[in-house]
């Protein structure tokens, strides 16, 4: 692809720490605008034990050009040799040394920027303090960004209500690799296999799993991966209430991608916002699992559409069972829909999907093209 004066020469992520899942994103956005235009990242820290403990690895597969936990001077000196045509991308504006400090100096030199990011918890007497202090702390940012990934659900409502303009701010997801094994056979069972991911403590809604499988229409079988403070709670309820349970533990990134493929639903009952997205809906919509989440999770909104899955209210298992059911009775379940939705997905939620759209609200942005339809229409 060639590279007209509508688009950056340079565009750097600034990211809180080496992410897989952004780490092909990046790639995918690099090999979208071609050798013209130089694609890098900075990372405040590598991949976080926390994060590796959770199956993402050391991060050093297919990793992007990055600078890992750059100094002051270092970090003065990547934004100066950047210049007016390099575009720096945000991946948060809080708490992350590296990030605050290059988006000062951004800022201060007047460089272009975006911000890529979840919204901020506005649940509560905190989230009404965490209101205030975005509409007291970033007017720089609203006057100056040129624009916001906005992710999940919630994410181009939070930035419109504390000010952002409402041109610049566009709908956004964590855009991911493809799974592996996609053509894979799948085998056939009675049961229906309910799968879970993600760790098992009480904002996550686990604890509302059990009870929804055991009321299933139809026996039912529930895969918890993940580990947390509940599993043995989890575990002794299973066993009272006979309900079919595996428990995984965690596994690695690739390994929950493969395992994708013998889930019929993904649950994620998320009772908090601590789900900006949900990687793992992402993930089981591409194997061509239906998903059923709370409203609370960011990529709820990919199940706005009923072939993909239902949304439903947080902390209710009656409404969890009845999803799962209402999936079944409509069809949604079966080997065409499956076929269906993964196709959706694929041209919607991989890495070269969401490369293609970054670019496209570039351009955009820069007055070459029309503003792009939201990424899951």
């Amino acid at each position: 692809m060639n590279t007209p004066s509508t688009m950056y020469s340079q565009i750097i992520f600034w990211e809180p720490c080496v992410s897989p899942h952004k780490s092909a994103f990046i790639n995918a956005v690099a090999q979208q605008l071609g050798a013209g235009v130089q694609v890098s990242c900075v990372a405040h820290e590598g991949v976080p034990e926390a994060r590796q403990a959770l199956g993402w690895g050391d991060g050093s597969t297919s990793l992007p050009p990055t600078v890992v936990a750059p100094n002051d001077e270092e970090i003065a000196a990547i934004v100066s040799r950047g210049g007016d045509t390099c575009l720096h991308v945000f991946s948060g504006i809080r708490w992350f040394r590296t990030l605050t400090t290059a988006l000062n100096v951004v800022k201060r030199d007047r460089r272009p920027f975006a911000i890529m990011s979840e919204p901020r918890d506005n649940a509560g007497l905190a989230g009404a303090v965490r209101f205030v202090q975005s509409w007291a702390t970033e007017a720089a940012l609203r006057r100056q960004a040129q624009f916001v990934l906005a992710i999940g659900r919630h994410g181009p409502p939070w930035f419109r209500s504390v000010g952002y303009r409402r041109d610049r701010v566009f709908p956004f997801a964590y855009f991911l690799p493809p799974p592996a094994e996609l053509d894979a056979q799948r085998t056939t069972a009675a049961q229906l296999r309910i799968a879970y991911v993600g760790r098992l403590i009480e904002k996550k809604g686990v604890q509302f799993l059990l009870p929804a499988v055991q009321a299933l229409e139809r026996p039912a079988r529930l895969t918890l991966i993940g580990a947390g403070d509940l599993r043995d709670t989890l575990v002794a309820q299973a066993n009272e209430n006979g309900v079919d349970t595996e428990f995984c533990g965690v596994l690695p990134i690739e390994q929950v991608q493969r395992r994708m493929l013998d889930f019929d639903v993904l649950v994620l009952p998320s009772i908090s916002k601590d789900d900006g997205w949900g990687a793992v809906v992402s993930e089981a919509l591409m194997a061509g699992a239906a998903v059923v989440a709370s409203n609370c999770a960011g990529a709820s909104i990919l199940l706005d559409s009923p072939r993909n899955g239902r949304v439903v209210r947080p902390g209710d298992s009656l409404a969890i069972t009845t999803a799962i059911n209402d999936l079944e009775r409509s069809g949604a379940l079966t080997p065409r829909a499956r076929k269906t939705r993964s196709k959706w997905a694929h041209e919607r939620l991989t890495a070269r999907a969401g490369a293609s759209y970054f670019e496209q609200i570039v351009r955009h942005r820069m007055g070459a093209a029309q503003r792009p339809k939201e990424f899951y229409l």
